[in-house]
């Protein structure tokens, strides 16, 4: 069953299979072994308009917002990651500091 979400803003539902395999690629070309989310099963849900901000849902149910670089890394704190415990904690960030 598909999760719905309830975006606001200039975000919104990744439904594309080849958008959303391209982002997690991505993720996963971008992290260092030191990152926090190394290791860490993410699926990506959403995307910021025209932006390189995306909302990954981690295995263990949290959701991470991280902002992609579009190179490797090896700095753990690029790309910046924000994690939230659930979605409904990340849309009650307000929409102008997400």
């Amino acid at each position: 069953m598909t999760e719905i979400y309830d975006l606001d803003g200039d975000w919104y539902v990744i439904t594309s299979d080849t958008e959303r395999s391209e982002l997690e690629n991505e993720l996963s070309r971008e992290i260092c072994s030191d990152h926090i989310l190394h290791g860490v099963a993410a699926s990506a849900v959403a995307r910021r308009w025209r932006r390189d901000d995306v909302l990954f849902k981690l295995g263990d149910g949290k959701f991470a917002q991280l902002h992609l670089t579009r190179r490797p890394e090896s700095n753990p704190t690029f790309p910046t990651t924000d994690i939230y415990e659930t979605f409904a904690h990340w849309k009650a960030v307000p929409e102008e500091d997400r």
